[in-house]
This record gives structure tokens, C-alpha cells and sequence, in this order.
């Protein structure tokens, strides 16, 4: 009882002594609870390390021949007590502390962060459905969250829960988080590109116990043991237990995103815009549109519209193949150039004409002067074939005819009237014409 009697002493003196500060009442209940806690021990099941710093030292009283002292240690105002009574010299200033320490809380860092990708997006053809791969929520700490909303158009999975369009969702560390749509070409940004974005905060706040403090000025304590006393005029300083808390915390904002749609654009015969444009789902097979090939095609063109190609010149054919993000193809036009005598030439497919005017010359047929037709893309300034200007002979039945083309070019008009050309631009399919003249008398050309 003599130690309880004691105590109350210090605590009605220590209080009166320490009430012109303003933090004397704060000290002198932790001194309270400081020598108990002494007594009873660490109650931390946390493993203890020994450490040691500096502490300082302020102004001293004494309470029923017991020294005690004001201290700051660690940041922390408090009260310490002379552990030699009768050491009659006071400390003041800055001296060296050890105490055991033990560490507890929800500890780690504040790190956040996501594992893995959306993408690629998974496409399933029979039945429209697109899907994301997995993500992991991640952190430092296991007191985290990350806080998001499906996307409109998704479904949410937060590994076995499924969240609609709208929903709000909070995933913990280690959660598995991916997104599905049922409608994946109407969805995204102009890149087809969905976002899930949301706030991620981490406490991290650990929790630090130092217990049985003591501070030894230089020489007073071996560090072991007082067993033979302390030296004459010093003072070694006992402290009650010392609890900081260690808050750490941190939001971020963390953004996965998936590519659920792609849009294609249609170009034909090198007009600088599509002919027709469409969204479909990120990672489908290509198909072309059959409203594409509506919008592409020119009239009057044989063949046709030819097919679909992955560069402007037409030449690498987009054939079956996954479209993993926005793309133009490129189309084509083909028409028909071809080659036709003017109704009015002198030579015709009928007429009987020879390489000479001789009667066992070798005959030539009008067709073997015609060059074949040939497809020409659409747009395109065609080269016509240039004619051979070497007469060609008939005979009547009375006398030899000199056939002669007049010029070495072409007609566009049937008649054979309009300028000859050597070249003509494909917008259509196009026959041109070759005229021949024909002599009315040996010698004579009709022109």
C-alpha cells in the first residue's frame, strides 16, 4: 500500500507543480499509467526489438523524495522518473533512450495497382457476345478498395458477382474484375474503346508500442545491468510506454480499358471519302457489307466492282481476317475497254483483205488489227494500243483497193469523225473505233 500512497502523492503534487504548463494533467495521468504498465509488462504479442535515439530532458520536480521529469521522446511529451532515488542532480537536455519496440496495424504500403488487361476482347460469333479477359485489383495493403460503375452497355463480373450497366461496385485486393456486352458494335468512343475507371484508396496506418523506456546519461548504465549502483550525481530515468500511430494513406485513380468495337471504312476508286462506314464488333471475322458494295459500285462498269483490298493501289485483298481495331479497305471498279471498226471504215469483218495485191498473199481478218478488249480500273487514263499503219489490199473482182488507216489513234465517236486519241479515261465501259480508208481506183485513196 506504501507504493499506491506514494503514487497518489505524485500525482496530487506532480499535477499542482505542473499545472503553469499546459500539458502538465496529459503527463502526469500518462505517469499513472506508465508505472502500471511497467509492472504488468509488454501486452503486445508482437515480437519486440530493442532500439535506441535520443530523448530530451526538460525541468524536474521531486515528489515525496522522487525525482520526475518532464520528457520528450519520439515527438511525445510525457513524464519520466528517476529509477535511483537519491541521485540528487538533475538532468536537463538532449541524452540517449532505449525501449523495446513493437510494431502492429494493418501495415504495408499504399501502393495500388492493376494486374493483367482487358484485352484481347474474346468475340463469340454464334451469339454476339463479346467479353474482356481478367483483371486484378492490387495493393500494398489488404485495407484497400477500388470504387467503379459498370459501363453503360457492360455487365460488371467482380469474381462470381455480376454487376448491370450502371451499377456501382467495390472490388477489394485481389478481386478478379472483367467486363462482357451483348451489343458490342454499339459501344465505345469513336475508337469503339470502353472504359472502367474509378477512385482506388489505401490506409496503411501501423501502429508503434515502445515500453520499458529508460534514459542513461553517459556513464550512469552499462546497458545491462545497475547491479553495482550508478555513480555518484547521476540519474537514471525510467518513462511509461509510448503508443504512435503511423497513418499512411492514398487514392488514385485507376483506368482499364477494352477495345469492344472497330469501325471499317469502305473507299472505291480513290475518292478521298468512304462510300459507307460501319462499327463491328473488335476482334469479328471480316465480312464486307453488302450495303458497301450498294454504295461502291459505278453503273455501267464490267465487271464490276472487283473486291476489297487493305492499301489504296489495290493490290493486297483483305480476305478473311480479325479486326482487331479501326480499318480502311479499299475498292475498286472495273470496266471494259474495247476495240470496234466505225461503221463507216473501209474495212469491215467481212472484207477479204491481203498483205499484198497479190492473189496468193496472206489474207488478215479485221479481227487480227483489233486489240482484245481488257478491264481497266475505273478512273483510270488508259493507253490505247497503237494501230499498225501498213496498207492492207482487196480485190474487187475487177481491180486491187488499197485499205489505209488515215491516222494512228482511235475515235470515241462511232462515226469516226471527232479527233483521233491515244488514250481516254475509264468512267464506264468504253468501245473505241478505228477507221480505215479505201481506194476508188489504183492509186487513188477516197478520203
Amino acid at each position: 500500500m506504501r507504493h499506491s500512497k506514494d503514487m497518489h502523492a505524485v500525482l496530487r503534487k506532480g499535477s499542482g507543480m505542473l499545472c503553469a504548463e499546459r500539458w502538465a494533467h496529459l503527463a502526469v495521468i500518462a505517469l499513472f499509467c506508465a508505472v502500471f504498465l511497467l509492472c504488468a509488462g509488454p501486452a503486445s504479442s508482437a515480437a519486440a526489438e530493442r532500439v535506441t535515439g535520443r530523448a530530451f530532458v526538460g525541468g524536474s520536480w521531486m515528489v515525496g523524495g522522487q525525482s520526475y521529469f518532464s520528457v520528450t521522446i519520439l515527438g511525445h511529451s510525457t513524464v519520466g522518473w528517476c529509477m535511483n532515488r537519491g541521485a540528487a542532480e538533475p538532468l536537463q537536455g538532449w541524452y540517449a533512450f532505449s525501449a523495446d519496440r513493437t510494431i502492429s496495424g494493418p501495415g504495408g504500403s499504399t501502393d495500388l495497382w492493376l494486374e493483367g488487361s482487358f484485352e484481347p476482347v474474346v468475340y463469340d460469333a454464334q451469339n454476339g457476345m463479346s467479353c474482356t479477359q481478367d483483371i486484378v485489383f492490387m495493393a500494398g495493403t489488404g485495407n484497400a478498395r477500388w470504387d467503379v460503375t459498370a459501363p453503360a452497355g457492360c455487365t460488371l463480373h467482380v469474381d462470381d458477382r455480376s454487376y448491370p450497366a450502371g451499377t456501382a461496385a467495390s472490388v477489394a485486393p485481389g478481386q478478379r474484375v472483367s467486363l462482357s456486352a451483348s451489343d458490342p458494335a454499339s459501344l465505345g468512343n469513336a475508337e469503339g474503346v470502353v472504359s472502367l475507371a474509378g477512385s482506388a484508396h489505401a490506409d496503411a496506418t501501423t501502429v508503434e508500442t515502445y515500453r520499458n523506456i529508460v534514459i542513461t546519461p553517459p556513464g550512469a548504465w552499462d546497458g545491462v545491468s545497475y547491479a553495482y549502483g550508478l555513480p555518484a550525481g547521476y540519474q537514471r530515468v525510467g518513462v511509461g510506454p509510448i503508443t504512435i500511430e503511423r497513418p499512411h494513406s492514398a487514392t488514385v485513380v485507376l483506368d482499364a480499358a477494352a477495345r469492344f468495337s472497330a469501325t471499317v471504312r469502305y473507299f472505291v476508286d480513290g475518292e478521298r471519302e468512304p462510300c459507307f462506314s460501319e462499327r463491328v464488333p473488335a476482334q469479328s471475322t471480316f465480312q464486307p457489307a453488302p450495303a458497301a458494295a450498294s454504295a461502291a459500285r459505278k453503273p455501267n462498269c464490267t465487271p464490276g466492282l472487283d473486291a476489297w483490298y487493305f492499301d489504296r493501289l489495290c493490290r493486297n485483298l483483305a480476305d478473311a481476317f480479325v479486326v482487331s481495331e479501326s480499318i480502311d479497305v479499299y475498292g475498286q471498279n472495273l470496266a471494259t475497254l474495247s476495240y470496234a471498226p466505225s461503221p463507216a471504215s473501209g474495212f469491215q469483218h467481212e472484207t477479204i483483205a491481203r498483205k499484198d495485191p497479190r492473189p496468193d498473199a496472206d489474207l488478215v481478218s479485221l479481227s487480227s488489227t483489233l486489240p482484245s478488249p481488257r478491264i481497266v480500273a475505273w478512273g483510270t487514263q488508259a493507253a490505247l494500243a497503237r494501230p499498225s499503219t501498213d496498207p492492207l489490199y482487196e480485190h474487187d473482182g475487177d481491180r486491187w483497193r488499197t485499205l489505209r488507216r488515215p491516222d494512228d489513234g482511235w475515235h470515241l465517236a462511232e462515226s469516226a469523225l471527232d479527233d483521233a486519241i491515244g488514250s481516254v479515261r475509264i468512267e464506264q465501259d468504253l468501245t473505241v473505233y478505228d477507221y480505215w480508208t479505201k481506194s476508188t481506183f489504183d492509186g487513188v485513196l477516197d478520203w
